[in-house]
């Protein structure tokens, strides 16, 4: 051809035809045998033919479009980007000189299309992609139907809206290319050769939209489509392996989105036949089919962890990377893809060769990847993966730090938009966090945080999947921070997001049990820290559902079995059930067993079961465990590196582990190693770390014991120094630093200075509101409450001592009836605050209200699947409100003149409680008594009570008790018992109270106990501590003397009242003073009996009837049986200044705030009644059993009815402490009424009207005339509370 050519002169007419030959031949030659030399032939005598060919010729467009191919062919080859442009050039010219209704032009424009997306796929060109799809949608219209091509032309298309879709994520895109691609497959016949294509191009198109969308229809058509593809294909055709290939891509996907086995078969049995089964070695696609059934052995190793997945993955991948030049762009994944299953190998089998090779060849990756390249960060981010694993295991810095820069490197270089962004700084949060978790820095984890949060909440959205995975890591990120600061707010969010993720995964899917073990997780902190027992429960049952979803080979199952571990002992620590405690045992004995000794978590593992054993030695004193608890302890702080995070909590734990084995054996070694580790553990953990306080009590404790043992000062100076520092971490637990500070103020008080005492009391103070959350329920705040009175009783005692008297007023008030407090503090009107600023006052208000109800809400009626995240949400509102208080106090307090806004009063805010009389406050502490008397215009009177301690007086009530049992008098009684025993019994605490109490108390106040009290008695208000809250202090007296003369009580001096604190008097005397002409409203609530409460009580409706003498029908609602339900009484109660309850009562001794009226449809309890506020009360009279009997672990908190019906807003109440006679109620009503209301009919009987106090006063000095004197459990429970 060469010399036709050269023989054929230029203007000759055959010249063009032999020109287009040569260069058509010189092409063949090049595909064929792949010599540059052949294709630059081609467009040198494709060039001369164009030249010579005029415009205006009929062969001069089909000379052109050949040319461009020349042109096409080279860039393909050298990807020089002149030559994809001269074939864009020629093309287009062809195209632009060929009519529309030329035949050929149909082709000429799918070449065109065709090179303007090499270019796009080359510069990645907007335009270039927009004028692909122009042509070959003009080519496209311009084909009839029943063209041979058009369905050809149409997948053309198809593919190219795909990549346009690829690179704008338009969904337009990828909605057309499916629409054409399905078009192309419809106009192709069954037995078409190219229907097997399309097929294919259409399942390519369904599962690119289902990997932007997760729409399940689009995969299920994508696999669906794929497969006809391959069963149309023989498999001797060199297309199939590639669509076998695909096929097993989807079946891959498939299983990612499902989770479902037969899924991850299918696609290693298409992808084994497409890379192994069809391909021979030389094969240019096999490198790439080999990597991807590596992938799909590697996903099913992960999915079922059998060795032989991954040693097959392992095989496939180096074959791939094997059969690879350096040269080939695709090098570079199946080196990472390779690097990754190494890395899982690892993981695995724990083998440290197959770490290594995952770094070495992820590192050749990325030096194999140029600077600007697409991939550099993928490879960046898969390198620093590696060295994450490598650090996990061996713990040395450099793996640690390399991962992170590799990883920052990778986030860096990658765009928001970008898709895998997200699993990145994932990683990247990982990687801080688990550096902070080792070198304990605070900046690594705010890094972690910042990094998880952005990648969880900014940028993905819930419906993707990979959405539980960055929840997931937030959440851990937030725990590690609480566990750092102590700050509640995160480990709140610690538990909403990993809440959220758990929901988010299905039961089946492989990372459910890791994300139910780190919910159960950061449970197990917040009871840790708040104490609530649901929890605890939580914790263990979504541990449990963690461990029992984990086959027992998995790599993390040690993990969740040490998480339930944990649990289990925290519940045993809690409740003290020996079944928990032995299950903590067995769980963390089976985690540090599965754990290698080289592995970096095994120290953290070693020092659980170390503490186990200690907790079960603590319950059962058997020095064995001891033994094993000092064992394990030492093998953990043995194998943890110096540098590491936890050292200082492993040294801890062993140095506590030393002196409680000194306690037993008194080896005075064992203490000298305790303090040795526990000032360790002090000087390695920076200041503000939530678990300093903890260290430093520690560390205390063991000084203190030396001191004890040797006697030495210095002991002591430094025991006393480690408290006060615990007390001074504000981030530690509110507990831990309580328990410091009381410490820290009795080593004052018995062995230095008792001055400084005061000081560590005031401490004491300030911390028990931290203690006493108002972020908790109430009942929690009353579990935490029984050690609290004793240290406000002994704080009172030693200021009393010093002879500062109003702080120790101010701190026995700051101390007694703390819930109750709260209450009414949320309750406070806020009028002058208001006048400042209202929008402020507004805004405490709206706060103060919810935070009131949340602390008193049930969800008793609420069905069990829909309770669980009912309460949880309760819970974190319930803390976020607190929190938002607190700092609405902070700002308030801020403001000029609101200094003091709402803080505890002192003592000349509480001194005009005693307005209307002296208010005798005793105060039991275990080395004495004494009262302090706060006058109405004199200072404190300190009486000494030298002859009753806390042990008397607990004594006293303990007979008290017990008498009135063996009486049977704790049960209503219609006839009466026996109460001879009780009577001797009550008959000598009323002498020993009269003798060693009120007489010694009556004395020291004579002087001005009488002043202004004209012809009436005068009045005494009761504000006792400790046991002396349950003894009857009223009616103390010499009683049944042989000599009349002789009997004397405190009824003949003064009329007496109980109060709770001096705060509820002051906020009863603040009430507005009701207009005495006015009648009063009476609500009676009379229920004889109920199905509950079997005892009738017939005299009730005597009792009524007596209420109803003194009363107009105008001004009284009676409701009674069906009608006195809780509903209806709640909904009268505001409505009348006076509530009469006429029923049974009941103190509920197991839970206090479940004290109640019964009524009709129910009870009517404690926990309801605190939710109410009521205005315009003036007198609730509880005629029934034990409405002010109290919980008598809890002496200062007044845990009964009667102290919540002045909670409620009744200034006064009366109330029993005691069951009382059935016939003895209508007496005592018929007095109370006749003196408090006077007869309605009678004019002269009500204008000598008395106040409440006063009324029973007369009725009960009554009641002891008809019963007789000696008969005390008859008169003696009527008692009255209040002003």
């Amino acid at each position: 051809m060469q010399k036709a050519v050269d023989l054929t002169p230029d203007g000759h007419a055959d010249k063009l035809a032999w020109l287009n030959n040569l260069g058509a031949t010189f092409l063949c030659q090049f595909n064929h045998c792949g010599e540059l030399g052949a294709v630059d032939n081609a467009i040198l005598v494709k060039q001369k033919a164009v030249d010579l060919t005029p415009d205006g010729h009929t062969k001069k467009a089909a000379q052109l479009n050949s040319l461009g191919g020349a042109f096409f062919c080279r860039f393909e080859h050298l990807y020089q980007l002149r030559d994809i442009e001269n074939a864009i050039l020629a093309m287009q010219k062809a195209v632009d000189l060929t009519p529309d209704s030329h035949a050929v032009k149909l082709e000429w424009l799918n070449n065109l299309g065709d090179a303007f997306l090499r270019r796009f796929e080359y510069l990645g060109g907007v335009r270039d992609i927009e004028n692909a799809i122009l042509v070959k949608q003009k080519a496209v219209d311009m084909t009839p139907d029943n063209h041979p091509e058009k369905s050809a032309r149409l997948s053309s298309l198809g593919f190219t809206f795909l990549h346009q879709f690829e690179h704008l994520h338009e969904l337009e895109d990828i909605e057309n290319a499916i629409l054409v691609n399905k078009k192309a497959v419809d106009m192709t016949p069954d037995g078409h050769d190219n229907k097997a294509a399309q097929l294919n191009s259409l399942g390519g198109a369904f599962f690119r939209r289902f990997e932007h969308l997760f729409q399940r229809g689009d995969i299920e058509n994508a696999i669906l489509a794929t497969q006809k593809a391959v069963d149309l294909t023989p498999d001797s055709h060199a297309v199939k392996s590639g669509w076998l290939n695909n096929l097993g891509n989807a079946f891959l996907c498939r299983f990612e989105y499902l989770g479902e086995l037969k899924d991850i078969e299918n696609a290693i049995l298409v992808k084994q036949k497409a890379a192994v089964d069809l391909l021979p070695d030389g094969y240019a696609d096999k490198p790439a089919h080999l990597n991807n059934l590596g992938v799909a052995f590697f996903r099913r190793f992960e999915c079922l962890h059998q060795l032989g997945d991954i040693e097959n993955a392992i095989i496939a991948m180096q074959k791939a990377v094997d059969l690879t030049p350096d040269d080939d762009a695709d090098k570079l994944a199946w080196l990472n893809n390779l690097g990754a299953t190494f890395l899982c190998q690892f993981n695995h089998c724990g083998e440290l060769g197959a770490v290594d090779n995952a770094i070495l060849v992820k590192q050749k990756a990325v030096d194999l990847t140029p600077d600007g390249h697409a991939n550099k960060a993928a490879q960046l981010n898969s390198l620093g993966g590696a060295f994450f694993r490598r650090f996990e295991h061996l713990c040395q810095l450099e793996d640690i730090e390399n991962a992170i820069i590799a990883m920052q490197k990778a986030v860096d270089l990658t765009p928001d938009s970008h898709a895998v962004k997200l699993k990145w700084l994932n990683n990247l949060g990982n990687a801080f966090l688990r550096q902070f978790e080792y070198f304990g820095r605070l900046r690594d984890i705010e890094n972690a945080i910042l990094v998880n949060q952005k990648a969880a909440i900014d940028m993905t959205p819930d419906h993707r999947p990979k959405k539980p995975t960055q929840l997931s890591s937030l959440g851990n990120a937030f725990l590690r921070r609480f566990e750092y600061l102590g700050g509640l707010r995160d480990i709140e969010n610690a538990i909403l997001v990993n809440q959220k993720a758990v929901d988010m995964t299905p039961d089946h899917h492989y990372e459910k049990s890791a994300r139910l073990s780190s919910l159960g997780l950061t449970f197990l902190h917040r009871f840790d820290r708040l104490g609530e027992l649901g929890d605890i429960e939580n914790s263990i049952l979504v541990n449990q559902k963690a461990v029992d979803l984990t086959p027992d080979g998995h790599p993390r199952k040690k993990s969740w079995l040490n998480n339930l571990g944990l649990a289990f002992q925290c519940r045993f620590n809690r409740l003290g059930e020996l079944g928990d405690i032995e299950n903590a045992i067995i769980v963390h004995q089976k985690a540090v067993d599965l754990f290698p000794n080289v592995h970096g978590d095994k120290a953290a593992r070693l020092n659980n079961l170390g503490v186990v054993f200690f907790s079960r030695f603590q319950h059962l004193g058997e020095l064995g465990d001891m033994e094993s608890a000092i064992l394990a302890n030492q093998q953990a702080v043995d194998l943890i590196p110096d540098g590491h995070a936890q050292k200082a909590a492993l040294l801890n734990n062993l140095g506590r582990a030393f002196q409680t084995r000194f306690e037993c054996r008194g080896k005075l070694t064992d203490l000298e190693n305790a303090i040795l580790l526990n000032r360790q553990a002090v000087d390695l953990t920076p200041d503000g770390h939530a678990l300093k306080a903890g260290l430093f009590k520690d560390l205390g404790s063991a000084f203190q014991s030396r001191f004890e043992c040797l006697g030495q000062l210095r002991d002591i100076m430094e025991a006393t120094e480690a408290y006060k520092q615990a007390t001074k971490n504000t981030s530690s637990h509110p507990l831990i630093r309580y328990n410091a500070a009381c410490h820290w103020a009795i080593l004052c008080s018995k062995h230095q200075n008792p001055s400084l005492a005061l000081d560590a009391y005031t401490v004491v103070m300030e911390i028990i509101p931290q203690v006493v959350w108002l972020g908790q329920t109430v009942h929690r705040r009353y579990e935490k409450l029984p050690k609290i009175g004793k240290t406000i009783n002994a704080a009172a005692a030693m200021a009393i001592s010093l002879g500062d008297l109003p702080r120790a007023v101010e701190w026995l008030e700051e101390g007694r009836s703390i819930v109750w407090k709260q209450i009414l503090q949320l309750r406070t009107p806020l009028d002058e605050l208001r006048e400042r600023c209202p929008d402020l006052a507004d805004e405490l208000s709206r706060v103060s209200l919810a935070l009131d109800n949340a602390g008193t809400s049930s969800f008793q009626n609420i069905d069990p699947g829909v309770r669980h995240k009912s309460v949880e949400e309760e819970a974190q509102n319930h803390h976020k409100l607190a929190a938002q208080y607190e700092q609405l106090l902070q700002h308030i307090r801020e403001l000029d003149d609101f200094g003091n806004f709402l803080r505890p009063k002192k003592f000349s805010e509480l001194a005009p409680a005693a307005r209307n009389g002296p208010v005798v406050i005793i105060n039991v502490h275990d080395f004495g008594c004494d009262a302090l008397v706060v006058c109405p215009s004199t200072d404190i009177i300190h009486v000494p009570l030298p002859m009753i301690s806390s042990g008397k007086a607990a004594k006293m009530h303990s007979d008290l008790v017990s008498s009135l049992k063996a009486g049977g008098v704790r049960e209503p009684q219609q006839n009466p018992p026996n109460y001879e025993d009780s009577t001797f019994i009550l008959n000598g605490i009323l002498g020993t109270l009269w003798v060693f109490v009120a007489q010694p108390i009556l004395s020291a106040v004579e002087g001005i106990l009488y002043k202004n009290t004209h012809d009436s008695l005068p009045h005494i208000t009761w504000c006792a501590t400790g046991a002396f809250a349950f003894l009857p202090l009223h009616a103390a007296g010499i009683y049944g003397s042989d000599d009349p003369t002789k009997n004397i009580n405190i009824s003949d001096f003064a009329i007496s009242s109980y109060t709770t604190t001096l705060t509820t008097i002051l906020s009863s005397g603040s009430k507005p003073k009701q207009d005495p002409t006015k009648t009063p409203n009476v609500l009676i609530v009379s229920q004889p009996g109920t199905e509950e409460e079997k005892t009738f009580l017939p005299s009730i409706v005597r009792e009524v009837e007596v209420i109803q003498q003194y009363v107009s029908p105008n001004h009284t609602c009676h409701l009674t049986n069906e009608l006195a339900t809780v509903g209806a009484v709640l909904g009268e109660m505001s409505k009348h200044e006076i509530i009469h309850f006429a029923c049974h009562g009941i103190q509920d001794m197991q839970n206090p705030l479940s004290s109640a009226f019964a009524l009709y449809d129910g009870r009517l309890e404690l926990n309801a009644l605190m939710r109410l506020s009521l205005k315009n009360t003036e007198l609730a009279v509880l005629s029934a059993c034990e409405t002010a009997t109290g919980d008598e672990k809890l002496p200062e908190e007044a845990v009964h009815l009667a102290a919540g019906m002045l909670a409620v807003g009744y200034p006064s109440v009366i109330a029993t402490m005691w069951s009382i006679w059935d016939t003895d109620a209508p007496l005592v009503a018929d007095k109370v009424y006749a003196n408090l209301l006077g007869h309605c009919d009678d004019s002269e009987s009500q204008k000598r009207k008395l106040t409440p106090a006063y009324a029973l006063h007369e009725a009960v000095k009554h009641l002891r005339k008809e019963v007789g004197e000696m008969n005390f459990v008859r008169w003696v429970p009527f008692i009255h509370f209040g002003v």
